[in-house]
């Protein structure tokens, strides 16, 4: 950012992006040592830091590119070090953004397919165009731009770099082959590139699929760790330009370009405010006025931007500068921090207005800081409760989450008022202004009094001794998430819709906006992190999480706790005759049943394939375990109908108890699963 080394400035061109040369340290720091860095820059000529190299958000030119291989080369003696920090890009940058982004795009062929997209991540003067890709097998063409020499030691680096791919799905490192070469004066470098597709199908190595995917998992853990830093910094510092600067920083990580600009005016009256990466402050004053004065539309196709803006007001535009286009999931991302540049300008400008009022000032930042630190919806509901009375003048306040699944509008926090259970929950059809909102959602607050037309708000003010209320919906994106309520007991008019009290609102509800965004997608993720994909019941990790608070609960009670194993019967004679889509719409409906049999504060799992768990907690005697499994088996007595399909399909059941059958997990499944197979053989006998 503004400050930084900059590669226009500083040895010319932005043409590699540093994790070519962050991998290139790590070899030469495991020959040498540390002081093999510093000979390695002395060697090479160059100017930069080894901290500047090691970022990968950074870029270097070609020729320092070309002098640093060279330089390694001779210092470390191995003549084939460029194909080798090819080779070692995604093992040392496996948990980046760039490295989520490749891998979010399914399979090895598509990250081939979109060659040419993926390379711009890594360069800006070379083009890759996939000729072929098919299951096992890409044909890749490479040409460097006009203008720049093809060296051998950037065709051995691609050539290191194009076999990773597969990597990143937990396969072996690709083949590569170089069949032509633009450096030794071929017309451009073709690259046959063969991989096991049938190994790739049947995801054989399970060890490095699991690892691809803890990588992947930890890749999203630093990104949301980026977000709520990003959030953080918007009420640790006081200074704007360092709030925007960090913003800035972390959308170049997250968005892997060249050049960066973010222009703001934080009003109208203002000076521009400009943070950059890439170029020199000259140059970025000049793009500066040309991003805010021209038509998105108008400027360059290759520019990703989003408009600064929030329903205050619009400031500017954030823009990542490249030579070629951009993923979708970039977008999302980029605007995701452009929306944190506008609640940084937002939160200053608000401030700005505050200053007459200190109190309420510090009363924002409060709900600011608590908000930052809400994991959850609930959370955010009380913190925001909490302090909604010390920002308005009001008396009682209440947050309202729309729950789409249960179509419901629910109250998740109160301050100052407890409402009966029949009243924290109504449903579209009970006030029109519910669907209003679903339909044309609307940041714009409602005052109600007794007087309202509305009889679910005219009930409620009755029945709770309430003068007047007002309330403000929390909208994100066009999307209705819920809303903000503030009463007073006495005198309507101290919510009366002025200037003020909305300008309060719209700040609240802004951070409650994002806060909630931020809370749903946690929720999300955690949901799905803990979750099997296809039935939506618990998966192998949370099955036994639950099982050991089971346990330690048990242990205070004294009350036993029943564990099952399901295995369908002939499972695999459905997926081999009737295909796979159909198996797994019977694991699905085998999830509904399941689910019918057990109590609300039971767990069912499926662990696997065709291998269901069931966790009963909190159960009175071995009889009551013995009566839930005869409930189990029973629920296959019914067959299965799929479209004109009936399949009549039964399950193995086998069952433990504990204390009796064991003390820990361990024994209690070895148990359950011996149970379920001497089951299973039982039922052969008697088929046969």
């Amino acid at each position: 950012m503004e400050g930084a080394e900059q590669g226009s400035a500083v040895e010319g061109g932005r043409h590699l992006a540093c994790t070519q040369s962050s991998v290139l340290l790590r070899l030469v720091r495991r020959v040498r040592g540390e002081d093999g860095l510093k000979e390695l820059l002395d060697l090479a000529g160059s100017t930069r830091s080894i901290a500047y190299l090691d970022d990968v958000t950074n870029w270097i030119s070609l020729d320092e590119s070309l002098a640093l291989f060279k330089a390694a080369a001779e210092l470390t003696g191995d003549t084939h070090i460029a194909r080798r920090v090819g080779e070692e890009a995604v093992a040392q940058h496996a948990g980046t953004p760039v490295a989520t982004l490749l891998r979010s795009l399914g399979s090895p062929e598509e990250v081939y397919r979109q060659i040419t997209l993926s390379a711009s991540k890594f360069t800006t003067i070379t083009d890759l165009e996939p000729i072929t890709v098919e299951p096992g097998h890409a044909l890749i063409v490479s040409r460097v731009h006009d203008g720049f020499e093809r060296t051998r030691e950037h065709c051995d680096w691609a050539q290191g770099l194009l076999g990773q791919p597969t990597v990143l799905f937990g396969l072996p490192p690709a083949t590569v082959e170089e069949t032509t070469c633009q450096a030794r004066g071929d017309d451009c470098c073709t690259y046959e590139v063969n991989w096991d597709a049938d190994l790739a199908a049947e995801r054989s190595n399970p060890t490095e699929h699991i690892a691809a995917l803890e990588s992947q998992l930890s890749a999203m853990t630093e990104r949301l760790e980026s977000v709520y830093a990003s959030a953080t910094d918007l009420i640790a510092n006081t200074d704007l330009d360092s709030v925007l600067a960090r913003i800035t920083e972390r959308a170049a990580t997250a968005v892997r370009a060249p050049r960066y600009l973010l222009a703001v005016r934080p009003d109208d009256e203002s000076d521009l405010r400009c943070h950059h990466s890439g170029f020199d402050a000259a140059e970025a004053e000049r793009l500066a006025t040309l991003l805010l004065e021209t038509p998105a539309d108008e400027l360059p196709k290759t520019w990703l931007i989003a408009d600064v803006s929030s329903e205050r007001r619009t400031y500017g535009r954030l823009v990542a500068m490249s030579d070629s286009s951009f993923f979708p999931q970039e977008r999302y991302l980029l605007e995701l921090y452009a929306r944190y540049a506008a609640t940084a300008l937002d939160g200053a400008t608000a401030l700005d207005e505050a200053k007459r009022n200190h109190e309420e000032a510090e009363a924002l930042l409060d709900l600011a800081r608590s908000l930052a630190e809400a994991k959850t919806s609930g959370e955010v509901a009380a913190r925001l409760a909490d302090a909604v009375p010390a920002i308005v003048d009001c008396d009682r306040a209440s947050v309202w989450v729309w729950d789409e699944d249960a179509q419901v509008l629910k109250c998740l926090a109160t301050s100052g008022v407890e409402f009966e259970d029949h009243a924290t929950h109504f449903h579209a059809d009970q006030s029109p202004s519910i669907p209003d909102q679903l339909e044309a959602p609307s940041t714009e607050p409602i005052f109600y009094d007794r007087d309202s037309d509305d009889p679910l708000i005219r009930g409620v003010l009755e029945r709770y001794d309430m003068a007047a209320l007002v309330v403000a919906p929390i909208v994100a994106r066009g999307e209705f998430l819920g809303s903000l309520s503030v009463v007073v007991a006495d005198d309507p008019s101290r919510l009366g819709l002025s200037r003020d009290l909305r300008d309060r609102l719209s700040g609240v509800v802004a951070q409650a906006a994002s806060a909630l965004q931020t809370a749903r997608l946690i929720e999300r993720m955690s949901h799905q992190a803990s979750h099997d994909g296809l039935t939506g019941l618990a998966n192998r990790g949370l099955f036994s999480e639950r099982m050991e608070q089971a346990m330690a609960a048990a242990e205070r009670s004294g009350r036993p706790v029943g564990l099952f194993f399901v295995d369908l019967d002939c499972f695999k004679a459905v997926n081999d005759e009737r295909g796979h889509a159909m198996g797994d719409e019977l694991l699905q409906l085998v999830a509904i049943r399941l689910l019918a049999t057990v109590r609300a504060g039971d767990t069912v799992a499926r662990l696997g394939g065709d291998e269901f768990a069931i966790i009963l907690s909190d159960v009175n005697d071995a009889d009551e375990v013995d009566a839930a499994a005869i409930r189990v088996e029973d629920a296959f007595g019914e067959p299965f109908v799929i479209g004109e399909h009936v399949l009549n399909v039964g399950a193995s059941v086998g069952r433990a108890i504990w204390p009796d059958h064991g003390s820990d997990i361990e024994p209690l499944m070895r148990r359950a699963d011996s149970e379920m197979y001497r089951a299973k053989r039982a039922a052969k006998q008697r088929a046969a």
